[in-house]
């Protein structure tokens, strides 16, 4: 009887140390998994902390070199080109757009219409007028800070640009900036040269085959 009991109490022993060990290893194991999962928020949340930081550093890489290169400090300077640029665009078809913009105006008679088509004749009163406005309205260093950084962005890892900007940092760096706009026009130049016989040759070959089929 009394190893009976002794079993027993052996047993119920032996119970509460296994129920012990199973609590234990439960809160380890429910350690465990909060610890696992604080680990995988740090995970999720560190990434997008190092992109908005990378975002940051390279947004600050594309002013700087734009800055370097000129490009911020030439906004005027592009604004006056980009007015010419529009103007010459609109000189060939010039009276066509004024016929349709004077119609655009239904409250005038067509006697009033063509006195103002007769003030609006002179396409050099009507371009200094243009560009007269062109530079009061437009902020073109707006335009730059619109158009160039995504583009920067799009084409160029932080890597390059890093590259590009110590680069422009440097005497042979600095010096392409200074000669570019003069090595371009040149070369822009003897481009022509090169090519303007070639398109006379091509108008006349071409007159010659319009004139042997009048002919036929």
């Amino acid at each position: 009887m009394q190893i009976r009991k002794i079993g027993r109490i052996q047993i119920l022993q032996g119970v509460r140390v296994q129920r012990a060990r199973i609590a234990q290893s439960s809160r380890r194991s429910e350690l465990q998994r909060l610890a696992a999962a604080f680990l995988a928020v740090g995970i999720l949340l560190q990434p997008a902390q190092s992109e908005a930081e990378t975002a940051e550093s390279k947004s600050e890489l594309i002013r700087e070199l734009l800055t370097i290169v000129g490009v911020v400090g030439m906004a005027e300077q592009m604004r006056d080109q980009q007015s010419v640029v529009e103007l010459m665009r609109m000189q060939p078809s010039y009276h066509e757009m004024m016929e349709f913009a004077t119609s655009e105006q239904v409250d005038l008679s067509e006697t009033d219409r063509q006195l103002l088509l007769a003030r609006l004749e002179d396409f050099d009163a009507f371009a200094e007028r243009y560009q007269a406005l062109f530079t009061e309205r437009l902020n073109f260093s707006t335009i730059i800070e619109a158009v160039y950084p995504p583009l920067y962005d799009k084409y160029f890892s932080e890597a390059e640009l890093r590259q590009m900007v110590a680069f422009y940092r440097t005497p042979a760096g600095r010096k392409s900036i200074e000669v570019m706009p003069s090595l371009m026009q040149e070369a822009g130049h003897a481009v022509e040269a090169a090519v303007w016989p070639l398109s006379i040759g091509l108008i006349q070959e071409i007159v010659a085959e319009e004139r042997a089929k009048l002919a036929e």
